[in-house]
């Protein structure tokens, strides 16, 4: 299991919601903190109450669907922290969604919330391999995906599912081809929490049609990030495949892939029936 005091730990969608709770709990874990966020003033806020606890932090405006934006976040990263080669935690944390059913979604919502649901994930990954590969002390990455990355429902934010989707396979496949460098993979599959992802529209950048004043978004009753935080640490220093935060959430997985294999049952009687 892996020690990450001393380690820095860069938190994309750090400046609000899950990744501003995450940004904290590094700091209060002995981590140099990076919090990256598309919103600069609310990770610099972030960092600034980091540091005013006593913690090492910057902030560093980053759009994640953009791969020059990346680079230059672990360019910052590797000037601010990086020589040492203490370790290194990538937390790919920023999300968005759109409460939009697939029948009714457009082109401009489909390139946006995969370019930052999967294309953030992605970018983030080979802009930081070269200083993960650096790295004397432990090196982790930990891919945010979510429930509906496993179980697909019918939920309005099928874009969103079907990116996590694809986040929870690219997670898999990473984790094999860089076990044996010993850089370790993780994919987290929360389930809700009261963040503000569902009003993502609010720093929509303008390739992607710009913030959407006149969009509401549904509203849900859900505990804070801060609960899950410590369970999703936790699994990232086991290094585990998949981090799973919610014990509430596992009914669910578990009837879909019930009627998963319901289906493969199925198939097998079908193999002997017709050949």
């Amino acid at each position: 299991m892996h020690d990450f005091e001393g380690c820095v730990a860069v938190v994309t969608g750090g400046g609000g919601g899950a990744g501003r709770a995450l940004a904290h709990a590094c700091a209060a874990d002995g981590m140099r903190v990076v919090v990256a966020d598309i919103d600069g003033d609310a990770g610099e806020a972030v960092a600034a109450a980091i540091r005013e606890g006593g913690g090492e932090a910057i902030a560093v405006q980053t759009d994640v669907a953009d791969r020059a934006s990346l680079d230059a976040l672990a360019e910052r990263t590797r000037a601010a922290f990086g020589a040492e080669r203490s370790g290194l935690v990538l937390f790919e944390n920023a999300g968005v969604m759109r409460n939009t059913p697939l029948v009714e979604a457009t082109s401009e919502d489909w390139e946006w919330i995969l370019a930052v649901n999967l294309w953030g994930a992605i970018h983030s990954v080979q802009a930081f391999l070269p200083l993960l590969r650096e790295q004397d002390g432990p090196a982790q990455i930990v891919l945010t995906s979510s429930m509906s990355g496993l179980v697909g429902r019918q939920n309005r934010n099928g874009i969103y599912t079907a990116a996590k989707h694809a986040v929870v396979g690219y997670s898999n496949v990473l984790r094999g081809e860089l076990e044996p460098e010993g850089i370790g993979v993780s994919c987290w599959c929360p389930s809700a929490m009261e963040t503000q992802i569902r009003n993502a529209v609010r720093a929509r950048q303008a390739r992607y049609g710009g913030p959407d004043a006149a969009y509401a978004a549904p509203r849900i009753d859900a505990p804070p990030p801060e609960a899950f935080i410590p369970r999703l640490l936790q699994g990232a220093r086991e290094n585990r495949r998949f981090i799973f935060t919610h014990p509430h959430a596992r009914e669910v997985l578990q009837e879909h892939y019930d009627g998963m294999f319901a289906d493969y049952d199925a198939g097998d009687r079908t193999a002997e029936e017709i050949g």
